[in-house]
């Protein structure tokens, strides 16, 4: 038996093709459906790789008595979130504000015009039951109660949505940056790292936004709650040590076990994240992760055409039929003691094979508690030796891995998510003058704009053509674009990313300077969708908040800064607010209340000066290079035959030009 998602592209639906529950996908016939048959919407959001989607799925959405109930009351709708992130968005939004919590599998019930009257996440089956039979009685009859309070949903929803203008010449003073920036620490763990008491995730603008903070105030505590956040990350559980790339979250607060999906979206950013810290804390572990990410990405989540895959699934799926969560990536003592033999000693010590890494059923997540140098020590040999030794067990560990049934890489392509990438890979050759990053940046951008790009529209994922355009697609992209200028010195990525610009605020733009979801808005129970918060994908909003930031210093465009400013000035309330969910906008107000460079190189050897300025951590400043005359507004007239001159300048007021590096740091310090 099959229902209507059969025919579907997405990896996700198909999962739920032979379910007894009469699933559609999200059309307009499916809601003229539910309108013509005054049914309710049951609208069940979630992704391929998400475990608790599957647990529901089994429990739930396979068994004939719940999907007897299901099709007798309601117009089933499935929907993946990485295909309509703005129906993912929508609902998430509708779900928080009934309940206060969000998470997937998301599942709604909504009026036939799309309005949500219930919702919930994973609900095991008896109340699952429960719950459609209650609505679907309730709907049926006391229908007056319902509609009052779908229409209490929707105003609610609506009126988050909403941004009052804020005049203001002054964005923010320094004391106020301050205070917020103590506030947000105030919900740091500087015991294990990351952020809150409970499960922990990456959290990559959160990071950002620290190592920036910290650089620009001297505020040593926060440096530290970044080094140690990134250590007890590398050494956790969440760290896959044998092929590497990082697990979605841990369940618990010691980064010990995992969520088992590897999501592309957090690998992409944490290239950046550890290229930046290794700027900083010039530690070694964090370079090596830039290329055990790397090699993960390349290794298991490359497509034929370069282009790089949504996720792999936490659970693995056996022929029997069965499931399970993490068993690819869990160990048994009897296991590694065949597989290591004489090594088993020191190895079951170096990563806990004992009650410290011991998970369940008799299985061990490898977690790293003592560090590299003192576990060398212990072993009485060098640092060197010990990385060599340690190589070669996680070789044949890897080999022996391999044999395992694999879980399932959802080859879907989402076109953000290559965007983060590409930023991510232009981060690592940044700090790695390696060219094997700068190769695969530039031919990841070449297959993102020839398969997924046609006149300026952007394709949001493979599996579906470009009838809707996502904003995070083209912000995402924008910032990319300034990163492969930032390495090339090419201007034509800066007049791309322009044309990028203009394209967004034609579609996308509101009157506000905020730039709307999509361009499907009036389709949706509620029109004022605009993605503001900083979570675990940064806002694409604040993204494009620096995007024209930076553009208008290179392009000398002040359009493009003063909409910046007044994005900062009227997201400010929002940020004093709730101050966690916006630190990428936080760190965007410093532009404002510090002094932001362009460090303007230019001449002969202008590449390799600016090339030794990249090794340094400077968010504060943007590097513009040329060994040739160039109309670029921060170069112009700005070429001497036989020279190399750096420009330190603040609004394009520049500073006597210095040839060494060394004095241009040294003039940004003054």
């Amino acid at each position: 038996m099959e229902n209507k998602l059969i025919n579907e592209k997405s990896l996700y639906l198909k999962q739920h093709a032979k379910n007894p529950v009469d699933w559609l996908p999200w059309t307009n016939e499916a809601l003229q459906l539910a309108k013509k048959t005054d049914k309710l919407l049951l609208i069940s959001v979630g992704y391929s790789s998400c475990h608790w989607c599957h647990v529901m799925e089994e429990e739930s959405f396979e068994d004939i008595e719940v999907a007897k109930v299901m099709n007798t009351n309601f117009v089933n709708i499935k929907v993946d979130r990485e295909e309509r992130p703005d129906l993912d968005e929508i609902y998430m939004k509708a779900l928080v504000f009934m309940t206060g919590s969000g998470g997937w599998p998301m599942n709604i019930i909504a009026l036939p015009d799309g309005t949500p009257i219930w919702g919930g996440t994973y609900v095991p089956k008896p109340q699952w039951i429960k719950v459609l039979t209650q609505v679907s009685g309730f709907y049926n009859t006391r229908k007056k109660d319902v509609l009052e309070y779908a229409k209490s949903v929707k105003d609610g929803v609506q009126k988050e949505g909403l941004i009052k203008p804020i005049p203001r010449d002054e964005v923010y003073t320094e004391d106020i940056q301050i205070e917020l920036a103590k506030n947000a620490f105030k919900y740091a763990d500087q015991v294990n790292g990351g952020i809150g008491s409970g499960q922990k995730f990456p959290l990559p603008s959160m990071l950002n936004f620290f190592m920036r903070f910290s650089n620009e105030f001297d505020n040593k505590q926060m440096k530290e709650f970044v080094n140690n956040s990134l250590l007890k990350m590398s050494r956790g559980g969440i760290n896959d040590r044998i092929d590497g790339g990082f697990h979605r979250y841990t369940v618990d607060n010691a980064w010990h076990v995992p969520h088992f999906e590897k999501m592309l979206y957090d690998n992409a950013q944490l290239l950046g994240v550890f290229s930046n810290a290794y700027k900083i804390f010039k530690n070694e572990r964090f370079k090596n992760e830039i290329y055990n990410i790397y090699d993960f990405l390349e290794s298991k989540m490359t497509s034929d055409d370069n282009l790089i895959y949504a996720s792999i699934s936490a659970d693995t799926n056996y022929e029997d039929g069965s499931k399970s969560e993490g068993d690819f990536y869990v160990w048994k003592s009897d296991e590694l003691k065949n597989i290591l033999k004489d090594d088993f000693d020191w190895v079951s010590k170096y990563y806990n094979i004992n009650q410290k890494g011991y998970w369940e059923k008799d299985n061990y997540i490898f977690y790293q508690t003592i560090s590299d140098k003192d576990f060398a020590l212990n072993l009485g040999i060098s640092l060197k030796e010990f990385n060599e030794k340690l190589k070669k067990i996680n070789f044949l560990l890897k080999d022996d891995r391999e044999k395992r049934v694999h879980p399932i890489i959802d080859k879907k392509i989402i076109f953000s998510w290559n965007a983060l990438t590409l930023r991510g890979l232009v981060e690592s050759y940044k700090v790695t003058k390696d060219k094997k990053f700068l190769s695969k940046a530039l031919s990841l951008n070449n297959s993102l704009a020839n398969l997924m790009i046609d006149k300026n529209k952007i394709q949001h994922t493979n599996s579906n053509p470009a009838s809707v355009l996502f904003f995070e697609d083209y912000s995402y992209y924008i910032d990319a674009l300034i990163g492969l200028y930032e390495i090339t010195f090419d201007r034509n990525f800066l007049i791309k990313a322009e044309e990028f610009v203009n394209y967004s605020n034609e579609f996308f733009g509101d009157e506000n300077g905020f730039y709307k979801f999509s361009t499907e808005q009036g389709s949706l129970f509620a029109d004022t969708l605009i993605n503001l918060e900083d979570g675990v994908l940064p806002s694409a909003n604040s993204v494009m908040n620096f995007n024209l930031f930076r553009l208008g210093h290179y392009n000398g465009n002040k359009q493009l800064l003063l909409h910046s400013k007044k994005m900062i000035n009227n997201i400010s309330d929002n940020i004093n607010d709730r101050v966690t969910d916006h630190l990428l906008w936080l760190s965007n107000s410093q532009n404002y209340s510090q002094k932001f460079y362009e460090l303007a190189v230019s001449g002969t050897d202008a590449f390799l000066k600016a090339e030794e300025l990249m090794e340094i951590y400077l968010p504060n400043s943007l590097i513009a290079a040329s060994n040739k005359p160039s109309e670029l507004y921060l170069l112009k007239d700005r070429y001497f035959k036989d020279e190399t001159y750096i420009y330190v300048c603040v609004d394009n007021t520049c500073k006597f030009p210095v040839s060494d590096v060394k004095q241009a740091i040294n003039l940004m310090k003054d």
